[in-house]
């Protein structure tokens, strides 16, 4: 049964006007209605119109551990200032004359999420307000199970992807993405990635080079922001013995020839000064280099796939970068979205790192639903390199296994919210059901394995996860 039919069931009754019976009874304390909101598994909370409460059922009771004793005949205002409720819906109600859904927090901590429902007369005066409460924890388990789901079925052959490049995650957002990728890193075609700082670009071009041809020769990568040009072409082509003042008597390979027969990752590409700009040109072009102090060519076999998160565009408009070398890097182009247009994928990005940084400094940390909420809701300008960043300082600096809400900087507490869900029995024993799936899947790997785990048929399990994707 739900509010609204408990709330139809009053208005059927011959005393529905008066919250009391002739005989001065409560009209919760009659029967059927107390043994009917008693079996409603939310909590239940009945306050009359000036928010004196006047009932709750055993559901409130075993969610907010508070006693019904301690809460009939008492005034919302005054539970509120004794510290029993952080705020009151019943009194926003009254206030508001409508539905009002908020977040209550119960002993100080605990987070609960209620839905008053106003109850007017044929006059529409108001008689009482109806509250329903769900546990916030519960709702987030549910809510984040279903959402890893989601992700790891939503296309198997993709996920496979993920075990062959160990660390990246792929999500409807990114799927046409990674299967343009996966297309053309068979070919030795130039790659320009974009994107934000931190979305992921580095792990793009390596996955590209760990799939390719060239798989089993190196992958280097330079960054060529904040390098001076002399260094910069060091670093590139190399020198000779004895090409400039304290030069090593041996001389130095660069990249360029370490990176022979294998793929060289030019991040940020857009800072290159215009002076490498024209030497790595004639690199693309001639495939063959001069060592700094040497007279003679070398041939060199690279695949070079370069990256940015500035507009190339503009700046070959303002003469910041070559046209010519711009149109040379930039056969295949791919654009990483950042972290904020990618949601589904922050649950599965927490769990992974969680499990990196509990084997790496021999932790047993968990996030608690409330705190894997607020990185589900928080934008991330950072993208994934502050997200990665901030889970290592939470897992470093808090000393207690769980963390929770308290625990997290100020900017991304205030996303631990959640929005009204409303979850009957049957879909809370299908939430459960998810989970478990879920994390069965996860440690068995296949749905053969993980039905002999779970004792099902394995035909039973394919349907119930077909279920769960629809």
């Amino acid at each position: 049964m739900t509010v609204d039919q408990v709330i139809a069931l009053m208005k059927s009754s011959k005393d529905y006007f008066e919250l009391t019976t002739q005989d001065g009874r409560s009209i919760f304390d009659v029967e059927p209605i107390r043994s009917l909101i008693n079996a409603i598994q939310d909590g239940i909370y009945i306050t009359d119109a000036k928010a004196i409460t006047v009932a709750v059922n055993d559901a409130y009771e075993r969610i907010t551990r508070l006693n019904r004793s301690m809460l009939i005949g008492r005034y919302m205002g005054d539970l509120v200032k004794l510290g029993y409720l952080s705020n009151s819906v019943s009194l926003e109600v009254i206030k508001r004359q409508e539905v009002v859904t908020l977040v209550q927090t119960i002993h100080g901590s605990q987070k609960i999420l209620v839905t008053g429902s106003p109850v007017f007369d044929q006059e529409n005066q108001l008689i009482c307000i109806v509250t329903s409460v769900r546990d916030i924890t519960e709702l987030l388990r549910a809510k984040h199970a279903q959402e890893q789901l989601d992700n790891l079925f939503r296309n198997q052959s993709q996920y496979r992807l993920i075990s062959a490049s160990h660390d990246l995650i792929i999500s409807r957002e990114t799927q046409s993405l990674f299967a343009m990728a996966t297309n053309v890193a068979k070919f030795n075609s130039k790659i320009l990635l974009r994107g934000e700082t931190g979305t992921g670009k580095s792990k793009l071009a390596r996955y590209i080079h760990s799939i390719s041809p060239r798989a089993e020769q190196a992958f280097l990568e330079l960054n060529c922001s904040g390098i001076p040009d002399n260094l910069l072409e060091i670093e590139l082509f190399g020198y000779v013995p004895g090409a400039f003042t304290s030069a090593s008597t041996k001389g130095k390979k660069g990249l360029l020839e370490i990176a022979h027969k294998g793929t060289l990752f030019l991040d940020e590409i857009g800072d290159l000064p215009l002076s490498m700009q024209v030497k790595l040109l004639k690199v693309i072009e001639e495939s063959r280099f001069l060592p700094v102090g040497s007279t003679e060519f070398r041939d060199v076999d690279i695949r070079i796939i370069s990256a940015t998160h500035r507009n190339l565009e503009d700046m070959v408009a303002k003469g910041e970068f070559r046209e010519d070398l711009f149109y040379r890097i930039n056969v295949i182009d791919l654009e990483l979205p950042p972290l904020r247009q990618r949601r589904s994928e922050i649950v599965s990005l927490v769990q992974q790192y969680l499990n990196v940084f509990n084997d790496k400094y021999h932790l047993e940390k968990t996030f608690s639903p409330e705190v894997i909420e607020a990185f589900s809701q928080y934008d991330w300008p950072g993208n994934i390199r502050q997200l990665i960043n901030v889970l290592e300082r939470m897992m470093v600096s808090t000393s207690h296994n769980e963390i929770v809400l308290q625990d997290l900087p100020a900017n991304l507490r205030t996303h631990g919210q959640v929005t009204p869900m409303k979850m009957t029995l049957k879909e809370r024993v299908q939430a459960f059901e998810c989970e478990l799936i879920s994390v069965a899947l996860s440690q068995y790997g296949s749905t053969r394995a993980t039905a002999k785990a779970l004792g099902v048929e394995q035909s039973t399990l394919v349907k119930k996860i077909a279920r769960f994707k629809q």
